[in-house]
């Protein structure tokens, strides 16, 4: 049988239970954002995990608080990385798909510098 790295297993169980127990792990503000406060979701439950944490559609899903669905949508239009098939399931390693949203982030954070030094050349 396989063996689980340490801390891996561990680190999945409190994210399940997390899950589990309706987003009780998150902070009071991301709780508040539920309730219509307006502070938004914390969606930290990908960064708690070590990256090589190997994730399922399912639990993939649960961290990202979205359906199946929408995740497998999410991948159609490059938001998430591909998913590798691993006995009949798709699955990620968490630090792939962090380290896809970061380059999509970085990649959007220097768009929006473009656009602007093209709006203040054009605006002079």
């Amino acid at each position: 049988m396989n063996e689980v790295e340490p801390g891996v297993e561990q680190a999945v169980d409190q994210v399940d239970q997390a899950d589990a127990g309706g987003d009780a792990a998150l902070p009071p503000e991301a709780e508040k954002a539920d309730e219509g406060g307006g502070v938004g979701l914390v969606l930290d439950a990908l960064a708690r995990l070590p990256d090589k944490a190997i994730l399922d559609e399912a639990a993939l899903a649960g961290a990202l608080h979205v359906a199946p669905r929408t995740l497998r949508r999410m991948v159609d239009r490059w938001q998430l990385p591909p998913s590798v098939r691993l006995g009949g399931r798709n699955v990620w390693y968490a630090g792939r798909v962090l380290a896809h949203i970061e380059a999509a982030m970085i990649r959007a954070e220097k768009d929006a510098e473009r656009a602007a030094r093209k709006y203040r050349e054009n605006s002079t």
